[in-house]
């Protein structure tokens, strides 16, 4: 189980890359959360290329129901990990376990998670950068991570 989480993203045109990221690699979902751009934008349709309609794509006002679902899939004995991206993480994502159940979250454009989320968290993962970029753009961003997810898991399976 891989459910992508995407914090208050402002760009319709970053929900839609989200969503055709999350089904290229194999998650499960994509959970919007809080104020957000709308999610059938024609903007974010047209990024998604289609994948918003492959793919199981809600939105919820705040994290505290996703928190309640991720309370009732850990009461029926899956151990899900709520893992959080961030440039302060601990954790380069490649040293993340994405072979175990995973809530991936990602945060808005402009301000990251946020404080809710933030301690929500089971652990946060960063992505090393070298060049000058001092950050990725969140659909970006989303899909590096979603990319190590992938290798990791299809390693796990061989």
């Amino acid at each position: 189980m891989l459910t992508v989480v995407f914090d208050r993203p402002t760009s319709p045109g970053n929900i839609g890359t989200l969503v055709r990221s999350a089904d290229a690699f194999g998650a499960s979902g994509v959970i919007v959360t809080g104020h957000a751009a709308d999610v059938y934008d024609p903007k974010a349709v047209r990024a998604s290329t289609g994948s918003l309609f492959a793919l199981p794509v809600i939105r919820v006002p705040s994290h505290q129901a996703v928190l309640s679902w991720v309370a009732d899939v850990r009461a029926d004995g899956i151990d899900m990990s709520i893992m959080g991206t961030d440039e302060r993480g601990i954790l380069d994502a490649a040293q993340y376990d994405f072979t175990q159940p995973t809530l991936t979250l990602i945060g808005n454009e402009t301000t990251g998670l946020s404080s809710g989320w933030r301690e929500a968290c089971d652990q946060l993962v960063r992505i090393p950068m070298f060049g000058s970029a001092s950050s990725l753009n969140a659909a970006t961003a989303a899909t590096v991570v979603l990319y190590e997810s992938a290798r990791q898991r299809a390693a796990a399976r061989r």
